[in-house]
């Protein structure tokens, strides 16, 4: 079981979220650039890859987010709680930029909205190891 890390989540979930700061500091950040540029990490930085859990027999519950949720932080609290009960991971399904579970530390898998492509569900579900997608 990894409860210290699911112990630390349940710690940072509260209902208030930081204020949004980037566009008061981008004008002094010398990387920004006009919309629709990102800036990638250097070659070596993205080659590190680990595995996705240490444990190659860890169950995986995914959870689809395809609009944004009034009740993030009680969400949050109850897959947390699930996660550290049942000894299982959780991975978010998002169809929008931001879900709110991001600032917790859940893992997020960004996916097309309506995502209808034969076998993409079933990439995703291979790919995380997913057994369960609420």
């Amino acid at each position: 079981m990894d409860e210290p890390r699911w112990t630390a989540l349940l710690s940072r979930i509260v209902p208030q979220d930081a204020d949004d700061i980037d566009d008061l500091t981008r004008v002094h950040d010398a990387r920004a650039t006009e919309a629709g540029n990102d800036l990638f990490p250097d070659i070596a930085a993205a080659l590190h890859c680990e595995n996705a859990f240490k444990r190659p027999d860890t169950v995986c519950v995914g959870l689809r987010v395809s609009a944004p949720l009034a009740d993030t932080c009680d969400r949050a609290l109850r897959l947390a709680s699930l996660a550290a009960e049942q000894n299982v991971e959780v991975v978010v399904l998002s169809e929008i930029d931001v879900t709110g579970f991001e600032r917790f530390g859940f893992r997020i898998e960004r996916i097309a909205p309506g995502q209808d492509a034969p076998g993409f569900g079933q990439q995703v579900k291979r790919f995380w190891g997913i057994d369960l997608v609420l």
